[in-house]
This record gives structure tokens, C-alpha cells and sequence, in this order.
């Protein structure tokens, strides 16, 4: 299409190799490979496009004066948190300062799911900008195939996978509960696996393990390569995912891509990502999440249809989807 639009990609983020931006970033360069879109990458001055992408909710500054197509993952800095009552405020006056920039500056504003804009509309009713919405979607490497071994101290397949930052809104404290929660003959067969950030609460996650008897059971990782990581999915027998808050949830689909079943909280983004293919449960339903790890560790034709439900539920996000979305927004008519 002649008249569309030209699109510049904010790779600042790559500074920062393993945050989720950084991520994104890998994602939305090979999404444009699918639909032969050429990208620029800008870091600063000129741009040299009609449209400046950045994935993170910031306000570049090109000299050029670009278009600027400002994303927005999700909300969590309006969620309560660890933090005291007044850091809280203070986070949240600093986000709502943020979004009204945005709004002011941008173009459009992206969002990954339905669920994100629905949430900005309900915290920031006065919002002008349009949003448009881009998938994710996992990665080539994550796939039902086979996968090349896990260097170092993990346990043979069939443990228990939780994976995410140890912070408030990620839930990891259910994990723990559910895990102790299970018959004792199930936590000698299926140890648990914790691969995340323990920067903010590791000390307090070692310490409920071990009140809850479990912690001879559960292996924390720290550092695991990304190119182990689908290794580490694809030997998982089930995986568990109680976060509050996801703008999109790519883990638990990264998990379904390896095969993984999947049981997720029915919160924010994760039943329009998950659909029906995984166990949606209230993400504070401790003996629902038993009862159904238990189901799916001890019944082996509902692990069986958990992974194909799971196969065929990650059909919908590809490089491709992500691309046509990213199309649509550029022929655009109305500019």
C-alpha cells in the first residue's frame, strides 16, 4: 500500500537485555520480518519515519516529530502493593502524571489485550488518544518439540513450574500453598520449580516455604538462560500461573507452546489470552487450585487434552497475527 505509514522502533530497552521490553522488542523486529515491513531502529535525534513505536510507557523525544505510537503493558503501578500507604500514593500520582503525558503526546496509544484498555478506560475515563491493540505471542523457540537439556541442578521431568518475578502482584505465595496443599505421595513424585527474581521477596518466599514444610521440595532458579527456558517448560507436568495482574501473559502461553498444561488465574488479560485451554480458577482459591493440580498430576488422558488444548490455543498468536496488527494500524485512514 503506497500511502502507508512508516514505522520507527525505540530500541532503547535492548540496554537492558533481560527486561520485558527488551522482549518485546525482539518480538515486534521479527513480527515486521513476517509481513516484510521494514523497521528503523531509532535511539536518538531523527527518526526518519512518520511513526515512532515504543514499548514502554515513556515519551521519547526524536527531532524529527514524529508520530508517537506510546505503549501501555498494563497498570500495575496503580495496584496495591507492598509499599506503604503513602509510596503507594506516590506511585500512583507518578503513573496518572505519566498517562496524561501519554495521552497529551501520543498518536495512539498501544495496548497487547482488551483487557489493558478496558482498564485504562476505567482508571482514566478523560483519556483522549485512540488505543489500537498488538498481540504478542511466544517465540520460535518455544514449541511442542524436542528440546536440548537443562545445564545444572534441575530435577527430571514432572515437576511443578512456576514462573515470574517474586512480587506481590505475581501471586507467588498461592504456588507455595497449593504445592503444600497436595497429598504428600504427589510432592515426593513432583517436586516444584520457582524461576524468578527473588530481589524484592526471596527471603520472605524461602521463609513460607519452610513453614509450610515444603522447602526440601522446591528448587528456587535464578539466572536460567532464555535459551533453557522452553526446555524447562516442556518438562513441566503442570503450570501454574496465580498473577492479579498480566497486560497480556505470554508465560503461560510460552508453557502451552512447550506443552505445558496450564492452570492460570481468571484475572485481568489471562481468559482472553487463554480461552478455554486452560484451568481458570479465583486466584485466591486455594483448595480449587489443589483439586485441580491434583486432576491433572494423577489423570493422564486430562493431561493429554490440557497439552493439545493448550497446542491448539497458541495457533492464534504468531510473528504473522502480530504483524497484520501492526499493518492495520499504519493504513490507517484517519491519521
Amino acid at each position: 500500500m503506497s500511502d502507508r505509514l512508516t514505522v520507527a522502533l525505540d530500541v532503547r530497552c535492548l540496554d537492558q537485555p533481560f527486561t520485558s521490553y527488551a522482549r518485546v522488542i525482539r518480538l515486534i523486529r521479527t513480527a515486521a520480518k513476517a509481513v516484510d515491513l521494514e523497521l528503523k531502529e531509532w535511539r536518538e535525534g531523527a527518526c526518519g519515519a512518520d511513526v515512532l513505536w515504543t514499548p514502554d510507557p515513556t515519551v521519547p523525544k526524536a527531532s524529527d516529530d514524529p508520530r508517537l505510537l506510546l505503549t501501555i503493558q498494563d497498570l500495575n503501578p496503580m495496584l496495591l502493593d507492598g509499599r506503604s500507604a503513602f509510596a503507594r500514593w506516590r506511585r500512583a500520582r507518578r503513573y496518572r502524571n505519566l498517562i496524561d503525558r501519554i495521552d497529551q503526546s501520543a498518536w495512539r496509544i498501544c495496548v497487547p489485550s482488551q483487557a489493558t484498555a478496558t482498564s485504562l478506560e476505567e482508571h482514566f475515563p478523560a483519556l483522549q488518544t485512540s488505543m489500537v491493540q498488538v498481540p504478542w505471542y511466544p517465540s520460535s523457540e518455544f514449541h511442542g518439540g524436542e528440546h536440548p537439556p537443562i545445564q545444572g541442578e534441575v530435577p527430571k521431568p514432572g515437576y511443578l513450574l512456576y514462573v515470574g518475578a517474586l512480587r506481590q502482584h505475581k501471586n507467588w505465595p498461592l504456588v507455595l500453598k497449593v504445592y503444600a496443599g497436595l497429598p504428600k505421595a504427589l510432592r515426593e513424585k513432583h517436586p516444584l520449580v520457582m524461576l524468578g527474581s527473588g530481589h524484592r521477596s526471596g527471603k520472605q518466599a524461602y521463609e513460607l516455604a519452610k513453614q509450610l514444610d515444603i522447602a526440601d521440595r522446591v528448587l528456587w532458579l535464578q539466572g536460567l538462560a532464555n535459551a533453557e527456558l522452553p526446555s524447562l517448560y516442556a518438562s513441566a507436568s503442570v503450570f501454574l500461573f496465580p498473577s492479579l495482574l498480566e497486560g497480556f501473559g505470554l508465560p503461560p502461553l510460552e508453557a502451552q507452546a512447550c506443552g505445558a498444561p496450564v492452570i492460570a488465574a481468571a484475572t485481568s488479560s489471562l481468559p482472553e489470552v487463554l480461552a478455554d485451554s486452560a484451568c481458570l480458577l479465583p486466584p485466591d482459591d486455594v483448595q480449587a487450585w489443589v483439586d485441580a493440580t491434583c486432576k491433572l498430576l494423577e489423570d493422564p488422558q486430562a493431561r493429554v487434552a490440557a497439552r493439545e488444548a493448550g497446542l491448539a490455543n497458541v495457533q492464534r498468536y504468531s510473528a504473522q497475527t502480530t504483524g497484520q496488527a501492526l499493518l492495520r494500524i499504519l493504513d490507517q485512514v484517519d491519521r
